[in-house]
């Protein structure tokens, strides 16, 4: 539903409208930014973390539109990967082929060199003469995209002002070329009236007694030639050159940026205006902590092996790009996953009926085809 739209509830006051729940979330920072919300719908395992493990074993999700979002697993971040596979069921169903076998085996050998490397394991390097023994080297590090992913955190100063010069430099395009279209229509005119009144000299007598029928001639064909030269400069709108086609691709350019100049500017005013702008590792980190405990404390786990403060501060520090703080989404993390509904299979006829009605079905198309068929071939039909 659309912010302002009148609450579901039976009593008309819903609790969780868009309206108030964006009003709620504002109020804290815990809004969600645009380029977040289009990566949770465009990532399709993503939502399998909402999703019941029963509906999960026989989802036929390598098929179809989303497909290329589960066969794309280098495009998500170690703790998405993470997410995925701990809501991915241990067997799926319906695989006579082993095609999600496969996948499954995929994505838990690309967790594991994501994690690998996010933990900073060594592996077997060279053999190092000098010791007699086998050197060890440390995978490289992960780096910041694969630890988490930008849309996770509300953009930057930097990142702000980057946005907005982006939008202005695409709206100032857009009316550099309707000023360019402008004033080639206006040239446009003037040259039609040019060239209309040297057709009207060339055609004239008089003057062809006075300058010679060459001389127009000449004049009525550079003012055509200069006519349609600016005509095809302009262009049409549905021709794929001129002035006018590239005022419709800069139009369409501002018309279909994502966020949009609006969105842009109140998603500003909203970082601004709680500073969240301003990446703050050591607050993340005690964000990050919390939802942990949480976490252990609502499934009944002790805390054996707390994270320590400094070295969560330093996972929480992002340098590339610089970031604003971590976006604290406005819905519940822990919700109540239901299976999915299904439609119930209605039957309004019995088996009685329908064998009844196929057998009248039938018998209508067999006298249909009498009906249709030559006089000769019903003779010979008869005669036999």
């Amino acid at each position: 539903r659309k912010a302002g739209d009148k609450p579901s509830g039976k009593d008309g006051d819903d609790a969780t409208s868009d309206k108030k729940a964006l009003a709620v979330a504002a109020a804290w920072g815990g809004c969600y930014t645009y380029a977040l919300a289009d990566r949770l719908r465009a990532s399709k395992p993503l939502h399998w973390v909402q999703a019941h493990p029963d509906d999960l074993a026989t989802a036929n999700f390598l098929a179809g539109a989303g497909a290329e979002a589960f066969k794309n697993l280098g495009d998500y971040d170690v703790v998405e990967l993470r997410a995925i596979y701990a809501s991915c069921p241990e067997k799926f169903q319906l695989d006579a082929s082993g095609a999600k076998a496969q996948w499954r085996a995929n994505l838990v050998e690309r967790l594991q060199q994501l994690v690998a490397r996010d933990r900073g394991d060594e592996v077997p390097a060279g053999w190092d003469g000098l010791n007699n023994r086998r050197r060890r080297q440390r995978l490289p590090p992960l780096p910041d995209k694969l630890r988490r992913h930008p849309a996770y955190h509300y953009p930057s100063a930097e990142q702000l002002d980057a946005t907005a010069e982006k939008h202005a430099q695409l709206r100032q395009r857009r009316d550099d070329r309707k000023r360019t279209v402008a004033e080639l229509e206006a040239k446009l005119e003037e040259l039609r009236g040019e060239r209309d009144a040297a057709f009207a000299d060339a055609r004239t007598e008089y003057l062809q007694q006075q300058y010679g029928k060459q001389l127009l001639r000449d004049l009525a064909r550079e003012a055509d030639e200069a006519f349609k030269a600016t005509s095809s400069k302009l262009g049409t709108d549905a021709a794929p050159t001129g002035a006018k086609a590239d005022y419709a691709r800069a139009k369409r350019a501002v018309e279909t940026a994502r966020p949009t100049e609006a969105e842009s500017a109140s998603l500003r005013k909203l970082v601004e205006r709680h500073g969240l702008e301003k990446g703050d590792a050591a607050a993340d980190a005690r964000d990050l902590t919390a939802l942990r405990r949480r976490a252990l404390d609502k499934a009944g786990v002790a805390d054996d092996d707390p994270p320590d403060a400094e070295d969560a501060e330093e996972r929480a520090g992002f340098e590339d790009p610089l970031r604003g703080r971590l976006i604290r989404g406005p819905f519940d993390p822990w919700p109540e996953v239901k299976r999915a509904d299904k439609a119930p299979v209605l039957k309004k006829l019995s088996d009685e009926e329908e064998a009844r009605l196929r057998r009248e079905e039938l018998q209508r198309h067999s006298l249909n085809r009498r009906a249709s068929a030559p006089v000769g071939s019903l003779l010979a039909a008869t005669m036999a």
